[in-house]
C-alpha cells in the first residue's frame, strides 16, 4: 500500500480538499479507498457541489453544518433544474411606485412616486413567510440609487436639488447604511456634491465595488440636449474624487465592474466595449485611454446603436469589506453560499435603430430591433490579460478629459473575440424593459406578449450558462439517447420476430401449395399422355390432391385449370424467393410490412416521455429542457448588421411547465419574480418563485 493511502481517512479527506475540483473527480478513479473517502466525506461533496453549481462558500455563515449546507444546495439546484419552485408567494405593492428599481440578494427595491421615499421589500425565504416592506426616507428628491449590500451594507442615493439663484441643479450622492437608513458609519462625507447640472433629471448609471463609486450622468432623455456625458469615480469612504471623464453626448450610460479596479463601459456612439483601469488613489495619475477596446459587430448602412444597457450580478468585492450591524448580518448571511462574481454572466440589451438624414439624426423607434447577448465576466477579464501581455500599456496622463484618439489602443474587432464566448438572441418579442434578469450564470426570459389577455400566457425560460450544467445535461441527453436507442432496438427485434413468425407460416403454406400444384400438373400431364395413347377410359379421372393448407387463401383447385393456378402464383411472386432462402433474412431486408412496423415504432418512441425532468402532460403544461451548444445566427437577412452575427457560448435552457401572464421576469440568486403592471404601466403586484 502507498504510504499516502496508509494515512487516516480524516487526513486523506483534508488533503483531497486541497486539490482543484476536476482533480478531486479524477481521484475517484485511482483506487477504491480514495473513491470511498470522496463519496463519504460531506465536506468534499459540498466542495464538489459548490464548484459544479458556480457557487462559493459564504465564510461569514456559521449557522449551518456542512451536511445542512449540502442538503440545502442540492435541493435548490434540483428545483432550478426542474423549474419547480419550492413555493410561490404573491406580493402586493403597497405604494405607488416610480420607475426606480433594483433586485439583489433577496431585496427588491421599488422607489416611490413621491421621490422622497425609497421603498423596498425583504423577500420571503420560507414557505409561509410574507414579504416585509420597509422604507428609507429622504429630505431631497432622488433620481436613482446604487446598492452594495453584501459587501458594505451600503446604498448610495442620487438626489437633485435646484440652486435658488443660478437655475442650476445640485446632483449629490447620499452614502447611507442600508440596514438602518442612516448615514453610513464608514463614510467621512455622508453627502457628496457630485456635479452642477443644467438639467434636473439626467440619466444615471451607478455601481459600487470596493472603495470605488462610479457615477455616470447622461442626457439622452432630453431631445434637445447636446451636453456631454460625464463619468465620476469617487472614493466613497473619503468622499474624494479620484478621476473624471467627459465624453460626447450618447456615449456612456451603463457600466460593469470586471474586478475592483477594471471598469467596462459600453460606448453607444463607438459601438464598442471599453475597459478602463481606474486609479488606485486620488493622487494616482488618471487614465488617458482604455486598456482594451472590444468592437461590437459592424452595423448595416443607415443603422446606429440606439441604446446599450448592461448588468452583471453579483458584483466583485474589494479587499476591505464593511461589517454590517448584527441584525443585518443575521438576515443577509443566513445563506451559506453565494454566486461567484468572476463566473457571473454579463447581459447586454442592444437596440439597433435606423437613422434619417439631416443635421440632427432622427431615430425611427418604430423600426428598431432589440438583441440580447451574454458573456461571462471572466471571459472579458481573460481578454484584458492577454491584451496586457501582447502590448505595452499606453502612457498615462493626469488629466480629467478624454485623450487624443491616437493614444487609444487599436480595437479588437468582433470576429477576433466575440463569436466563441457570447450567445446572442433576437429579443424583439422578449420583455427587456427591466435589466435585472440575470444573477450568477442564470438569465430569465419571458415573452413581451405574455400579459396579453387574449393569449394563453408564456412560460418562463431560464438560461443556465454554467459549463458544468451544460456537461450534466449533455451527459443526461446522451444517456437518454442511448436508452431510447436500446428500447428502439429491443422493440424492433420484437417486431422482426413477429414478422419472421408470420412470414415463416406464409412461406410454409405457400411451399405446400406449390408442391401440391406441381403434383397436379404432373398428374394432368399423365392424363394427357394417356389420352394421346388412346386410352379406353370413359371419363377423365379425378385429380387426387390432399393438402393441409387453408383453402380460403388459395383458389379452388378442383374447379381450376393450370393457367389459373399459374396466374395465382405469379400474383404472389414475392414469396417465391422465400422458398430457397431463410425467411428471417429476407423479411428483414425486403419486406415492406417490416418497414411499416418500424415507422409506427418510431412514432411511438417520439411520444415516449420517460425523462424524469420532463412532464408527459400536453399543451402548455409540458415542461422542457434543452441545450444550446452549437453556433447560432441572428439577423440572417442583414437588416441591422453588415453580416449575420454568429455566437457559440453553450448554455442549458429550462422552461416552466406553466404559462404565466407576467409583464416581465426578474431573477436573483434564489428566486424568479413575475412582474404584473396595471393600466398605467406601474407595477402593482409580483409573484415570488422561490427555488433556493
Amino acid at each position: 500500500m502507498s504510504p499516502l493511502l496508509a494515512l487516516p481517512d480524516e487526513i486523506l479527506a483534508q488533503i483531497v480538499l486541497l486539490l482543484p475540483t476536476p482533480d478531486i473527480l479524477h481521484s475517484r478513479l485511482v483506487c477504491f479507498k480514495l473513491s470511498s473517502i470522496i463519496s463519504s466525506s460531506v465536506e468534499i461533496q459540498y466542495r464538489i457541489a459548490l464548484e459544479t453549481s458556480g457557487l462559493e462558500d459564504n465564510g461569514t455563515c456559521s449557522s449551518f453544518s456542512p451536511s445542512e449546507k449540502l442538503s440545502k444546495l442540492l435541493r435548490g439546484q434540483k428545483a432550478w433544474r426542474k423549474f419547480k419552485p419550492q413555493f410561490i408567494k404573491p406580493v402586493k405593492v403597497q405604494h405607488l411606485p416610480s420607475g426606480i428599481y433594483d433586485l439583489s440578494g433577496g431585496i427588491y427595491l421599488l422607489g416611490s412616486d413621491r421621490m422622497l421615499d425609497l421603498d423596498y421589500a425583504v423577500l420571503p425565504e420560507r414557505d409561509g413567510e410574507d414579504a416585509e416592506w420597509k422604507s428609507i426616507e429622504l429630505q431631497e428628491t432622488y433620481l436613482d440609487m446604487g446598492l452594495c449590500i453584501d459587501e458594505h451594507d451600503l446604498v448610495a442615493i442620487i438626489t437633485t436639488t435646484p440652486f435658488e439663484t443660478t437655475g442650476m441643479f445640485d446632483i449629490a450622492l447620499h452614502i447611507k447604511q442600508f440596514s438602518t437608513g442612516q448615514p453610513h458609519p464608514g463614510a467621512k462625507q455622508p453627502r457628496i456634491s457630485a456635479f452642477k447640472s443644467e438639467y434636473a433629471r439626467p440619466g444615471i448609471g451607478i455601481e459600487i465595488v470596493g472603495d470605488n463609486l462610479v457615477l455616470i450622468l447622461s442626457y439622452q432623455r432630453d431631445r434637445n440636449a447636446t451636453l456631454p456625458d460625464r463619468l465620476f469615480v469617487f472614493d466613497w469612504r473619503s468622499g474624494v474624487l479620484k478621476t473624471s471623464l467627459v465624453a460626447p453626448n450618447r456615449s456612456y450610460s451603463g457600466l460593469i465592474f470586471l474586478d475592483e479596479n477594471l471598469l467596462l463601459l459600453p460606448n453607444t456612439r463607438r459601438g464598442a466595449l471599453e475597459i478602463w483601469d481606474l486609479p488606485r488613489t486620488a493622487s494616482a495619475p488618471s487614465p488617458s485611454a482604455p486598456v482594451c477596446i472590444l468592437e461590437l459587430p459592424l452595423l448595416a448602412p443607415g443603422r446606429s446603436f440606439g441604446q446599450l444597457s448592461c448588468r452583471a450580478e453579483p458584483n466583485p468585492m474589494g479587499a476591505n469589506r464593511f461589517r454590517g450591524t448584527k441584525n443585518h448580518a443575521e438576515r443577509r448571511q443566513q445563506r451559506p453560499y453565494r454566486c461567484k462574481a468572476e463566473d457571473a454572466i454579463i447581459i447586454f440589451n442592444v437596440r439597433i435603430q435606423p437613422l434619417h438624414a439631416g443635421p440632427h439624426p432622427v431615430v425611427a423607434l418604430g423600426f428598431s430591433h432589440v438583441y440580447t447577448f451574454f458573456v461571462h465576466r471572466k471571459s472579458i477579464l481573460q481578454i484584458v490579460e492577454e491584451q496586457k501581455q501582447r502590448e505595452a500599456m499606453p502612457p498615462t496622463i493626469d488629466i480629467d478629459f478624454p485623450s487624443n484618439s491616437l493614444l487609444f489602443p487599436p480595437p479588437i474587432i468582433w470576429d477576433q473575440w466575440g463569436q466563441k464566448i457570447t450567445r446572442w438572441i433576437e429579443a424583439d418579442d422578449m420583455a427587456t424593459r427591466w435589466i435585472t434578469t440575470t444573477s450568477g450564470q442564470r438569465a430569465a426570459l419571458i415573452s413581451s406578449h405574455a400579459r396579453s389577455s387574449q393569449g394563453s400566457g408564456s412560460p418562463i425560460v431560464v438560461m443556465d450558462f454554467n459549463p458544468w450544467s451544460v456537461k450534466k445535461v449533455q451527459h443526461a441527453l446522451l444517456k437518454k439517447k442511448r436508452k431510447l436507442e436500446a428500447t428502439a432496438e429491443r422493440k424492433r427485434r420484437q417486431v422482426q420476430m413477429r414478422l419472421d413468425q408470420q412470414n415463416a407460416e406464409i412461406v410454409r403454406k405457400f411451399r405446400e401449395c406449390k408442391e401440391w400444384v406441381e403434383r397436379i400438373e404432373r398428374e394432368l400431364g399423365d392424363i394427357k399422355a394417356a389420352a394421346e395413347l388412346g386410352s379406353s377410359r370413359s371419363r377423365s379421372p379425378k385429380l387426387r390432391y390432399t393438402t393441409s393448407t387453408d383453402p380460403i387463401d388459395f383458389p379452388r383447385l378442383d374447379h381450376s385449370n393450370v393457367a389459373e393456378i399459374k396466374t395465382f402464383l405469379e400474383d404472389h411472386s414475392e414469396f417465391v424467393e422465400h422458398l430457397d432462402v431463410p425467411p428471417a433474412i429476407q423479411a428483414r431486408a425486403e419486406s415492406s410490412r417490416t418497414h411499416q412496423y418500424e415507422d409506427s415504432l418510431m412514432d411511438e418512441l417520439d411520444s415516449d416521455g420517460d425523462d424524469s425532468d420532463a412532464s408527459s402532460s400536453k399543451g402548455d403544461t409540458e415542461r422542457a429542457s434543452w441545450s444550446l451548444t452549437g453556433s447560432h445566427t441572428v439577423d440572417r437577412a442583414g437588416v441591422c448588421f453588415s453580416s449575420p452575427v454568429e455566437s457559440e457560448l453553450p448554455c442549458v435552457c429550462y422552461s416552466s411547465s406553466q404559462h404565466f401572464h407576467y409583464d416581465g421576469a426578474l431573477v436573483d440568486e434564489e428566486r424568479v419574480l413575475g412582474i404584473k403592471t396595471n393600466a398605467l404601466d406601474r407595477i402593482e403586484e409580483f409573484d415570488v418563485h422561490y427555488f433556493g
